[in-house]
């Protein structure tokens, strides 16, 4: 197993890279064109922004979440509910006001956070609910 500390700049890159599901292993090893089989012993895990991934030695992944919880956009607010019954809206602000999307985006992951979600898998999730509809922070 290996732990790597890497910039908010690297771990945003790798999440906007990332499609739903796929930990930071299953993204870098898409981009360095590297086989999913590859894995060898024990778990990878690849550490950062407070939270891991891990796969199996099979390639499996190991589930973390304990709830279900979905994340939209409607009515220009983003929403997110876990199945428990807890929930929270936020207004969104411009597509261009990047400030604003970190505010909104910031309290929505430590909502979700507070909620027991899991990180990366449901907090990427709140991103790219954000993202989907066009608020983008890297661009």
């Amino acid at each position: 197993m290996r732990t790597i500390k890497i910039s908010e700049e690297v771990w945003q890159a790798i999440a906007n890279r990332g499609k739903f599901g796929e930990t930071e292993d299953d993204v870098l090893r898409r981009v360095f064109e590297l086989p999913l089989n590859s894995i060898h012993e024990g778990v990878q895990t690849l550490t950062g922004g407070g939270g891991s991934s891990c796969r199996t030695p099979s390639g499996r992944r190991k589930t973390i979440a304990t709830q279900t919880m979905s994340s939209s956009i409607g009515g220009n607010q983003l929403h997110i509910e876990f199945r428990g019954g807890d929930s929270s809206s936020w207004e969104l602000p411009d597509r261009n006001d990047k400030a604003g999307i970190r505010a909104v985006l910031d309290k929505a992951i430590q909502f979700a956070k507070n909620n027991g979600a899991s990180s990366p898998g449901q907090t990427n999730a709140v991103r790219k609910a954000l993202t989907s509809e066009g608020y983008h922070l890297t661009k």
